[in-house]
């Protein structure tokens, strides 16, 4: 195994974006005749670099064996530190290694920033919805699945930016995400039937449906929603759903999806996922 000189640092670099295959090629065996030398070259470029360098860094950490996606999700669990946007980001990885959470974040930011741009102050809570809405459903145009709505990339938040298209779960994520940055505090409601939103600003609470393009809600309206969906609507229903559970919820609609299209590879692994997210509410239960 030889150590990478300065000057091989400057080549590897200039060459590092060129997504040509047998660049690529030559890259890889270069980096493996270097060893840990290149795994080292590679790690600082993913540190230091802005994210197209990042993402391709991060592409050969992965081609070397270098990143284990899926046992950094699983010491995400076990860690219960639980952040919404990170844990959803770390969870793709787990099938689409090369997800750069940098470009996500953008994405959410220039989202939030045309709200500011659109905000009046002393703008009532049902106000500020609706300029979200505007602001996600019109000008950004999300949608919500409804063709192809167990497809598993319907699941990954990073995958619902690119598309524009998501189920309940991350369509909610998204809102919750861009009113969060804009500083306006919802909370996420995991309904049996249908992932929404709450806000409790006002005297009287309401309810965001991201799926339906933000259709706002009473609380009669909600409990009309489950009647009519066969579910007994129920006071824990309204509550807010904590971090770790919406992510787990997330394995969970992973592990039908790919259930349905018969990939039991993908579905073992998410599986797992889901037990251990169990695991560890029982063994922290245990210790309160």
């Amino acid at each position: 195994m030889s150590k990478i000189t300065k000057a091989r640092k400057e080549a590897y670099l200039k060459l590092l974006d060129d997504e040509g295959l047998e660049v690529r090629r030559g890259l890889l065996n270069a980096f493996r005749q270097h060893g840990e030398s290149a795994t080292e070259f590679l790690t600082e470029i993913l540190d230091r670099h802005g994210s197209n360098f990042g993402r391709h860094a991060r592409f050969f950490l992965h081609e070397l064996g270098a990143i284990n996606t899926v046992s950094e999700f699983r010491d995400f669990i076990d860690s219960l530190h639980y952040e919404l946007e990170t844990g959803l980001l770390m969870l793709e990885r787990t099938v689409h290694p090369n997800t750069e959470i940098e470009d996500y974040h953008r994405v959410l930011d220039a989202m939030a920033e045309r709200v500011r741009e659109l905000h009046v102050e002393g703008t009532s809570s049902l106000e500020v919805c609706k300029i979200l809405n505007r602001v996600i459903f019109h000008e950004f145009e999300f949608r919500g699945e409804k063709e192809d709505f167990y497809n598993p990339d319907n699941s990954f938040l990073g995958k619902v930016l690119d598309n524009r298209r998501g189920i309940p779960l991350t369509l909610s994520v998204v809102y919750l995400l861009v009113a969060d940055r804009f500083g306006f505090q919802l909370e996420p409601i995991g309904f049996p039937v249908r992932f929404m939103l709450g806000c409790f600003e006002e005297e009287v609470p309401f309810y965001i449906d991201p799926f339906s393009g933000g259709t706002l809600l009473s609380r009669g309206d909600v409990e009309s929603f489950l009647w009519e969906n066969k579910t007994t609507p129920m006071d824990s229903y309204f509550q807010p759903t904590p971090v770790g559970e919406i992510i787990c919820r997330s394995c969970r609609n992973l592990v039908h999806q790919y259930q349905l299209a018969d990939n039991t590879q993908m579905m073992d692994r998410f599986t797992s996922f889901v037990d251990e997210f169990e695991r560890v509410y029982r063994e922290h239960s245990t210790l309160e």
